[in-house]
């Protein structure tokens, strides 16, 4: 049985390993300087197991921090401290304080090994991740820009169709119209001229819906993204265009294409003419209750200036158009001036 004495030494040495491992572990997350004492307490404590020889059992910890620190110092004095311990120690006890050294080293080694292998798991796995996510957007990229081919090449059938059936089908039936007209002056005989007149308006019936189907196919081929980068083309010789269209231009209705379209040919037909700024900026969007559309010529280093709004006056034509454009369709209209010239349009759904 250990004495009173002997007991209180056995608990001050496990408080003390136990503190001396959190001061460890604390100090090894705490940075730079953090590792720099734990290299300094592990050397601190091989050498005081060497000159007090009962701190011995303080040398597996100091085993497991050494292992990952790479801290010769530290082994060579954990060395001579065990050496030692036969003084106040059996051999059995030596032998097992050593081989639970030695059990502490390995543990140490495989438990970096694992931090290691944890952290390429997580590298490989975060690149992963971010490879997996450019392999969706560009999916996304391509099948957007898939849908856009496939939108244009329809719209460029839908014109080829209506090109077929004007030259075509609407040519044959004026000729035909033509060919009953005159018939109907030369055979003026009731039966003949009342049969005749039915097949002219039946022709002129024909003529009329072939022409509103040519009209309404060639309307929904409108592209007003396309429109305004043809516009956009002949400006960039003066000017830095920027471009921007954020809208569903299969559901917008063909007046406000139309509108759209001849608004922005107004806008930049003011700046061709007028503007002696080096940057033109292009914004159609689709909001859920409006469309908005903004043109604004300005210096390169002052697109960021207060603009104050005004109200246009004089004899230009081109300003009252856009103001009338947006008017038809129960639209507003603003103006402003003070970092160049700003056309602001707001068309409802």
């Amino acid at each position: 049985m250990f004495s009173a004495s002997e007991n209180m030494q056995l608990v001050i040495m496990a408080f003390s390993m136990v503190t001396a491992a959190f001061m460890m572990s604390y100090f090894r997350l705490s940075g730079d300087f953090g590792r720099k004492v734990n290299v300094v307490l592990e050397i601190l404590l091989a050498a005081a197991a060497i000159f007090y020889p009962k701190a011995v059992v303080m040398i597996p910890l100091v085993a497991y921090e050494a292992v990952i620190d790479r801290q010769i110092a530290a082994g060579i004095a954990s060395f001579i401290a065990l050496s030692g311990s036969y003084k106040v120690m059996e051999l059995k006890e030596v032998i097992l304080l050593l081989l639970i050294t030695l059990l502490s080293a390995y543990l140490s080694y495989r438990t970096e090994r694992m931090s290691i292998l944890e952290k390429d798991n997580r590298l490989i796995r975060d690149e992963g991740e971010i490879k997996k996510e450019v392999l969706n957007d560009r999916n996304r990229e391509l099948l957007a820009e898939q849908d856009k081919n496939i939108y244009m090449a329809q719209l460029a059938e839908r014109n080829r169709i209506a090109r077929e059936i004007h030259d075509n089908v609407g040519h044959m039936l004026s000729r035909s119209l033509l060919q009953v007209g005159a018939m109907m002056v030369v055979h003026k005989e009731e039966p003949v001229s009342a049969e005749l007149s039915s097949l002219r308006q039946t022709l002129d019936t024909a003529m009329n819906k072939i022409r509103e189907s040519v009209h309404d196919i060639r309307d929904e081929a409108i592209d007003v993204e396309l429109a305004v980068k043809e516009m956009i083309e002949p400006l960039k010789a003066r000017y830095n265009v920027n471009f921007e269209c954020d809208i569903s231009g299969r559901n917008m209705p063909k007046e406000i294409k139309y509108a759209t379209i001849n608004i922005v040919k107004e806008g930049l037909s003011n700046i061709s003419k007028y503007s002696s700024n080096d940057t033109v900026d292009i914004q159609i969007d689709e909001h859920p209750s409006m469309y908005r559309i903004i043109i604004h010529d300005h210096a390169a280093d002052e697109a960021n200036l207060d603009t104050k709004e005004f109200k246009p006056t004089g004899d230009g034509m081109g300003l009252e158009n856009i103001r009338l454009r947006a008017k038809q369709l129960g639209g507003q209209v603003s103006f402003y001036k003070g970092n160049g010239f700003k056309v602001f349009v707001r068309i409802p759904k």
